[in-house]
């Protein structure tokens, strides 16, 4: 009799560790936002952002750094954010269209050389990103692409095949191959099973690859600052840095952080609209093989 409520207090107890443990970890992972959004609506100086500002008094509070942000900034916000905008998009569509196919490809067809080519992939995925920006430069130089929307979409449109190829080719391979044979059977071809069989089924993996091939464009910073020479295609990351090297954000560091939010806005919308997407394509390792 007495070893059942023992019992129960030590379940009621883990329990209770548990939600704690559980709180503390979302305390650490949003206090940056909180923080960050805090912050964009004061008019502090950076050097005397301290404890204080985290529980700010409501009289304090501005929009004053998001009104200039939005509308006295040059160039615009909104001309940055359509720039940005036009080179994640497109590297994304371009990135998950080639992405599907190459999946598709190494996943369901047998050719010779089909394993190196894999591990050659995989290979070059190791390699960090920022290796590329001087041979890139060198090229695309030479066929003058150099601040033009073209000459960023290609090497962002190749760095979105590259990993999410992978991840199509070894979701793909989690499908049955009795799937696309009954498609064959039923009268469909080949390519008409892949659009209306296969990419269905990849809805998830394919809603991850968006959206990280959205991602990194829309946040890079190297390639945008050396491909762009001119204000007439500057990006948010472009836009960012400008200010925060600048006067204003060394002596209004509300500025910055109010542009980051304003910027985050497109990624939360995104990520939203493809949620279901996103995390199915997040936990697939957790039901496949």
């Amino acid at each position: 009799m007495r070893v059942r409520p023992r019992r129960r207090w030590v379940r009621l107890a883990k329990r209770v560790a548990s939600h704690l443990v559980l709180i503390l970890a979302c305390a650490f992972a949003l206090f940056p936002i909180y923080f960050i959004v805090v912050t964009s609506l004061s008019t502090l100086p950076i050097a005397a952002i301290t404890a204080h500002v985290l529980v700010p008094n409501p009289h304090s509070l501005t929009a004053a750094s998001y009104n200039t942000i939005l509308y006295h900034l040059s160039p615009s916000f909104l001309a940055l954010m359509t720039n940005s905008l036009i080179f994640a998009g497109s590297a994304a569509a371009t990135g998950l269209a080639l992405a599907a196919f190459t999946g598709f490809a190494l996943s369901k067809f047998n050719f010779p050389g089909r394993r190196t080519f894999v591990y050659f992939i995989l290979l070059i995925s190791l390699f960090p990103g920022v290796l590329l920006v001087i041979p890139y430069y060198f090229m695309f130089n030479s066929l003058g692409l150099i601040d033009t929307y073209l000459g960023l979409i290609i090497p962002y449109s190749a760095g979105a095949v590259v990993f999410s190829g992978i991840l199509v080719k070894n979701y793909m391979d989690s499908i049955p191959d009795d799937i696309e044979e009954a498609a064959l059977v039923d009268g469909l071809s080949r390519t008409q099973a892949f659009f209306r069989v296969l990419i269905p089924l990849c809805y998830p993996v394919l809603g991850l690859a968006a959206f990280l091939a959205f991602l990194g464009p829309y946040t890079d910073f190297a390639l945008a600052h050396l491909f762009i020479t001119t204000t007439n295609l500057e990006t948010l990351a472009l836009g960012i840095y400008s200010i925060n090297s600048g006067d204003q954000g060394t002596q209004n560091y509300g500025l910055v952080t109010a542009f980051a939010v304003v910027m985050s806005l497109p990624i939360v919308a995104f990520y939203l609209a493809f949620q279901r997407y996103i995390i199915g394509g997040l936990t697939l390792g957790a039901v496949r093989g």
